[in-house]
This record gives C-alpha cells, sequence and structure tokens, in this order.
C-alpha cells in the first residue's frame, strides 16, 4: 500500500502560521510527506557533493525548503504549476520558485526530484519521456533524477489505509489514503487523499471545530512499472539507473540515510515504495559491490 512517509517532526513540519487554519497543502506536509528525510535520502543517492536541487511537482516546495535548510552551500529550486501552494516557499532562504510545467523549465540542478510518484501524471509514454529529456538536459555533471514508484501484490489493490497524525497546535489529524480503482489493462489508477481535522482537547480563544476535507486531492495516475520507467531513463539519454528501497538501512556521518539497493524482486516485497535513480555518468552507484 502507498503509504511510504513516516510522520515528519512537528517543528518543521508546517509552514502555517498559526493565526490561520490548516489548508490542505499544510495537512499534505505533515501527514504525507518526510521533506528533510527525502532531502537527506537525495543527497546521498548522489553520490558525491550536490548543492543544487530541483524539487520538480514541487507544491508547496517542501523538499526544497528542507534542501536549503541543510547546509548554508546549499540552494534549491521549486517547480510546480499551481502558484498558490508555491507561496510556501517566498520566506525560503536560497530557494527559487519557479511557476510553469516541469518539461518548460532549464533551470539547472545535480539533483533533481520528482517524488511522491509525480511521473505517474503522464499517462502516455511520449509525455514520460519528453520530461526524462528535459530533466536530462537539466541536469549538472554527475547529476541524478530521482524518481519514486509503488506496487506490489498489496500496494495495488483497492482499499483505505488511515494514519493519526498531530498538528502545530495541537491538531488531532486523521489521514485517509484511498485506492479506488485499478485497471490492470492500461495501468491507471484513481487514488484519494482524504483529511480529518479536530482541535486540541485544551479549550483555546479562537480555537475551530472539527473539518472533514473528503477528496483534498484525487489522482488519476498511470502506475509505471520499474522496468518500464528504467528503460525509458535510459531512452532519455541517462547512462544507467539503480532502484532503492524507501526504507533506510543506514545512516552515514552526515546524518543522511542510505536506502538499500535492489538487485531482485525478493527484495521487494508483497507491497513496496521504491526510489528509481537515473545517473548522467557512470561513476559506481550507492550500494553497488
Amino acid at each position: 500500500m502507498p503509504l511510504p512517509r513516516a510522520p515528519v517532526a512537528l517543528a518543521a513540519a508546517p509552514h502555517a502560521p498559526p493565526t490561520r487554519p490548516l489548508d490542505r497543502f499544510d495537512l499534505y506536509e505533515i501527514c504525507v510527506q518526510s521533506p528533510e528525510r527525502d532531502a537527506r535520502v537525495c543527497r546521498a543517492l548522489h553520490g558525491g557533493r550536490p548543492t543544487i536541487l530541483r524539487d520538480d511537482f514541487a507544491g508547496p516546495g517542501a523538499v526544497a525548503r528542507a534542501w536549503a535548510a541543510l547546509a548554508p552551500s546549499h540552494r534549491a529550486v521549486a517547480v510546480d504549476r499551481d502558484p498558490r501552494p508555491l507561496r510556501a516557499c517566498d520566506a525560503a532562504s536560497r530557494v527559487r520558485a519557479i511557476v510553469t510545467d516541469v518539461r518548460r523549465t532549464r533551470a539547472r540542478a545535480d539533483v533533481i526530484a520528482a517524488l511522491n510518484y509525480a511521473v505517474c501524471e503522464f499517462h502516455a509514454r511520449t509525455e514520460l519521456l519528453a520530461y526524462l529529456r528535459a530533466a536530462r538536459r537539466s541536469l549538472r555533471p554527475g547529476g541524478i533524477l530521482v524518481a519514486d514508484l509503488y506496487g506490489g501484490q498489496v500496494g495495488v489493490r483497492p482499499g483505505a489505509w488511515t494514519r493519526a497524525h498531530h498538528g502545530p497546535a495541537g491538531e488531532r489529524i486523521r489521514y485517509t489514503w484511498e485506492q479506488r480503482s485499478i485497471d490492470e489493462l492500461s495501468g491507471l489508477v484513481r487514488n484519494a487523499i482524504h483529511f480529518n481535522v479536530q482541535p486540541d482537547r485544551r479549550p483555546r480563544v479562537g480555537a475551530r471545530g472539527a473539518r472533514q476535507m473528503r477528496d483534498a486531492f484525487v489522482y488519476d495516475w498511470r502506475l509505471w512499472s520499474i522496468p518500464e520507467l528504467r528503460e525509458a531513463m535510459l531512452e532519455a539519454d541517462f547512462v544507467r539507473t539503480d532502484i532503492h528501497l524507501r526504507a533506510a538501512g543506514a545512516i552515514d556521518e552526515h546524518g543522511d540515510p542510505h536506502c538499500a539497493r535492489v538487485r531482485s524482486a525478493a527484495d521487494l516485497g508483497r507491497a513496496w515504495s521504491v526510489f528509481v535513480v537515473g545517473r548522467t555518468s557512470a561513476c559506481r552507484a550507492i550500494g553497488s559491490p
């Protein structure tokens, strides 16, 4: 089932000021993403000393903001077609927001992150290839593209899964991921995210009542397989690809999590979520012997 993200630390999660209620983008960042962890994983997967990350399909740019906060030398670019969530980047240091289609931007980077299953937005292989080629042209020497996919016998069946989280002001948040339908012939899936927000039990001046956000996000995706994405990356002129489990296997001296490399189908299990990494050089990948 596609619920790979661990809850983010409450101090780092919300970007909303306490004077307004959490919106759906705030709730997504709190419940779905692990921005600092993803930024650290991207740095580890690069294997060198990357300084510029481009957060494609960025929404509120959480990964871009987390990347910039990792080190004074880091800079980030957040790219999305919707200007509203990108406003979360306005106050972030060393983060530039670009409102455009990710296939049109030419912003250069050492790492391009296309996370939260974003490549599944492309239903046709021609669209996927157009994006991968544009990303490849934007990467600096030695750069990488990090995308993610999910699957497995359990991971691609209809159903709903719920998790509990806490907001910055003590809100009790129930996050539900619903996989509504799957067409095995076309690879198309329809998914949705719902939130239920209950106020802190302690009475506070100005506290709001419970809020239900059904269909806060709805996704119509083409669920690409691992070999389909790897083949498309190679066709887009990436030199090599490798696969890593999302779960961290070790932490290095910089605090960056290193994710185990997938070497066979036996490493995946019945429900899996993986990073698919496209590399621009033939240097030894993380996890290589």
